[in-house]
């Protein structure tokens, strides 16, 4: 073993709760010792916070409040060379680390046990969470903020470490302070955190209008056992030093994997293209571009550039939290706030947003928002809900700009055969978009953008397996009509305009089409808000009295959005579009766009380039998964 030093550890067992359990804990609290403790302690002030050290109760059970017992102890801790398997003491720094050079071998190395984790999501969050380890932090509730202990069992389903959710980890990560500082640094402001919210009553929450950091900090918590650990997650290859003890920063290895999981996103949406069976679905929600036509290849020529640099720093001891709070802090939470974006804004404010703190064109806004086809919403987290693409959201192309559009399409049915279901006799069906108030916040927001088809029912074998629309709708009968009537011919009961867990935002909407928003998000000024008695407001549905105002299936004809870069530059609605054509071309874009967005904070000459995803494979061993690059 190298050289030590010997901490005073502060142990305090109190009872505290959150995420899975409500148990009695320990917390502790390194602290460094006075000058002339020990001639062998470093000149870098330590620091190691466990577990919150208040003690928190559940409101209005006050008589059940827990009693706290507290007593203090003196631990001798060495810390300093990890041998073997072990873990590394979560100790920060008065300096900062700048991240070194990666190998090409440690790239494919950590790559390799990336694509464990996003093929194994549930497996990895128990190898994270077990009952020997920390509950992850959670609280729930109606009212805003939540206020009450999680009672519930296993891993949500938003806090599992897919590819989305490194891809939005990498995007969060890249957002600057509030003074113009910061970008990529490995570290998360943890306001609204751990927040789970329930059913909330209509009208009771207020209006949020930017996003914020909800459920990133699991994913956080893999990487930051990846970063430590060498032999994490188990079946995966093994590092000879872990990542933050050969130098790296914990900023290049989020950056790292954000490209990671773009890169195995388009892999699955290639094995999707081809037949074959994908981690996420087991193949169970195929490829709908197998199904319909579309005017270019399924298959992404994955030959283009993705580069990887390093040199990204972390953010500074001195920025990091030093007061106690209910939830365990972590090496990467910082108590400076993110400027976020606003998802219920038009095209204008998202792009001014992009221009303002990530220097990107509007061309580049547009093509950085094609990362919404991976992942989906969870009201628990955002309050909004659904996906972006209903049953392809674990792939990532073009579909989100097709659906922007309204491309003639099929909806997808995860299920062993995957179903896709367009109109009679199979042709694809016209699309377009609703917008609903989901009456939720005091002004009535968050408003969803619903995607409807106008389609059939979904029939298996002839019967009538459909969850949408009418009675009528869902009967057999239709179902014969659709598979021998024409689109002329069919009984229009059969053949309907239906909405089904696919929906955007104001943000998504405006890149396409143009309208003005109010109070909380309502969308305003397009004309079928603003003509004759149907006209949209914040009082009509507030109060939700008036029946001449639609509120479910108005699709609101607004003008295309125009905004351009200049100098003859396509508008933003021409991007759009363009994306919608050409998917090679949108995902060589995103690439490039990604890159920039992933230096977002630093100088052409502070990022070192160390990898190129150019020509990389991975594939499924004994170990779990290994990744090589083919030799010239």
């Amino acid at each position: 073993m190298g050289s030590s030093v010997t901490l005073v550890v502060l142990l305090v067992a109190s009872t505290t709760w959150g995420g899975n359990c409500l148990s009695s804990t320990k917390n502790y609290m390194v602290l460094p010792m006075t000058s002339g403790e020990s001639s062998s302690r470093p000149s870098e002030q330590m620091f190691l916070q466990r577990a919150g050290a208040s003690n928190m109760t559940e409101a209005g059970d006050k008589e059940k409040e827990a009693e706290v017992e507290t007593e203090v102890g003196l631990l001798e801790t060495e810390v300093g060379e990890m041998e073997g398997e072990g873990h590394e003491a979560d100790v920060g720094s008065n300096s900062s680390v700048v991240g070194s050079d990666w190998t090409e071998k440690e790239a494919l190395i950590v790559l390799a046990k990336l694509y464990y984790i996003f093929a194994n999501p549930s497996s990895v969050a128990k190898q994270l969470y077990s009952r020997d380890k920390p509950c992850y932090d959670c609280i729930t509730g109606s009212e805003y903020p939540p206020t009450k202990p999680c009672r519930q069992k296993g891993v949500l389903d938003e806090w599992r470490p897919t590819a989305s959710k490194f891809l939005r980890l990498g995007f969060h990560d890249c957002l600057k302070y509030e003074d113009g500082s910061g970008g990529c640094d490995g570290c998360l402001s943890f306001h609204n955190m751990f927040n789970v919210y329930g059913d909330a009553e209509k009208l009771s929450m207020p209006d949020v209008m930017l996003t914020d950091n909800n459920n990133l900090a699991y994913a956080a918590d893999v990487l930051e056992e990846l970063y430590t650990t060498v032999n994490f997650p188990r079946n995966s290859p093994k590092l000879r030093k872990s990542l933050r003890k050969s130098g790296k920063s914990r900023a290049d290895l989020w950056a790292f994997a954000t490209q990671a999981a773009v890169h195995h996103a388009l892999v699955e949406n290639n094995k999707a293209c081809k037949g074959e069976k994908d981690f996420e679905t087991n193949g169970r929600c195929g490829h709908v571009y197998r199904h319909i036509s579309t005017g270019f290849p399924c298959i992404i020529n994955m030959q283009f550039s993705m580069k990887f640099f390093s040199g990204r720093q972390d953010c500074a001891f001195k920025d990091k939290p030093k007061e106690r709070s209910w939830y365990r802090r972590r090496s990467f939470e910082t108590a400076r706030h993110e400027v976020h974006p606003n998802p219920h804004g038009g095209g204008a404010e998202t792009s001014q947003f992009f221009a303002d703190w990530f220097n990107f064109s509007r061309r580049e806004t547009v093509a950085i928002m094609g990362a919404h086809a991976l992942g989906g919403f969870h009201g628990t987290a955002s309050l909004f809900k659904y996906d972006w693409t209903r049953g392809q959201a674990h792939i990532l192309n073009n579909q989100y700009y097709r659906a922007l559009v309204k491309s003639p399409s099929k909806m997808s049915s995860c299920a062993f055969p995957p179903r896709f279901t367009g109109g009679p006799q199979g042709v694809s069906a016209p699309t377009g978009w609703y917008v609903r108030p989901t009456r939720k916040s005091e002004h009535g927001g968050p408003f969803l953008w619903f995607h409807y088809y106008k389609r059939c029912p979904d029939c298996l074998n002839g019967k009538n397996v459909e969850t949408e629309g009418g009675q009528f709708f869902r009967s057999d009968f239709c179902c014969q009509e659709c598979a021998t009537k024409t689109v002329e011919t069919i009984n229009k009961g059969c053949y309907q305009e239906v909405t089904k867990d696919e929906t955007a935002t104001n943000a998504d909407l405006g890149l396409h089409i143009d309208f003005k928003t109010g109070a909380g998000g309502i969308p305003l000024s397009c004309d079928n808000f603003t003509k004759g008695r149907k006209k949209w407001s914040t009082k009509a549905i507030i109060e939700g009295k008036d029946r001449f105002v639609d509120f479910y299936t108005t699709e609101p004809n607004c003008p295309l959005q125009k905004l351009d870069d200049g100098l003859g530059t396509l508008a933003m609605h021409e991007v759009v579009e363009l994306y919608a054509a050409d998917q090679q071309l949108w995902i060589e874009d995103f690439v490039r766009t990604l890159e920039k967005m992933l230096s977002n904070g630093y100088s052409k000459h502070e990022l070192r380039r160390s990898f190129n995803f150019d020509g990389v494979n991975c594939y499924k061993s004994p170990d779990g998964f290994a990744c090589y690059k083919p030799t010239d």
